[in-house]
């Protein structure tokens, strides 16, 4: 069995598709961010993760891919364009900071090319959009999570989101808790690591007294 951490394996830990594409970099706001795309099939195996695409989208994609390989860097680099940019807005949302045009316009151009493919389908009592598959357009995992990302821009759950304050972390997540204290991207991880360093530094300081 093979468990090596991938693309396809990240914890979806930031509750909205946008976030949780801006958790594609381990230690993000560290000085050695961990890169988890590392080319379009690792795009597309976390999107297949994520679900904003199927197994057979998936292979179809791939194909696609491999017959087309310039076209398929240009949508991984813009892929990540686009969540830098992302990255960027909602930190600026959490640190209480004005985003810089220039990262608005990335995210408003990825939104007005999704939108361009999406189609409104009914949900029970409501309506929503939706992104019909297309197995030849290979920014297609792109379009949800534009508009994930303006969604939220826009939703009262703005003021939700949170950046883990873990040493160097920096995942984004939208605390859905009831009284608003979630504070860690994984409280079995960075909250586990600050801990045991706390204690540890009250053990130190205890002796030296």
């Amino acid at each position: 069995m093979n468990t090596r951490k991938h693309a396809g394996t990240l914890e979806l830990r930031g509750e909205r598709l946008c976030l949780d594409f801006t958790n594609t970099v381990g230690w993000h706001a560290s000085d050695h961010p961990q890169e988890w795309l590392l080319s379009y099939a690792d795009l597309l195996a976390w999107s297949r993760h994520a679900g904003i695409v199927t197994a057979s989208q998936n292979e179809q994609l791939l194909q696609e891919a491999r017959s087309r390989p310039a076209l398929a860097e240009e949508v991984l680099r813009r892929a990540i364009t686009l969540r830098e940019a992302c990255y960027r807005i909602f930190s600026c949302v959490v640190q209480d900071c004005s985003p810089k045009v220039e990262d608005l316009s990335i995210l408003q151009n990825a939104y007005a090319q999704a939108m361009v493919h999406a189609q409104v389908v009914p949900i029970g009592e409501r309506f929503t959009f939706n992104w019909p598959g297309d197995e030849q357009a290979l920014d297609f995992p792109l379009w949800p999570i534009a508009h994930s990302a303006t969604e939220l821009l826009l939703s009262e759950e703005l003021h939700r989101v949170k950046a883990c304050p873990g040493d160097g972390c920096g995942w984004l997540f939208v605390d859905k808790s009831r009284n608003q204290s979630r504070r860690w991207c994984n409280g079995q991880d960075c909250g586990n690591r600050v801990r045991v360093r706390q204690h540890y530094q009250r053990q130190r300081t205890s002796r030296k007294s």
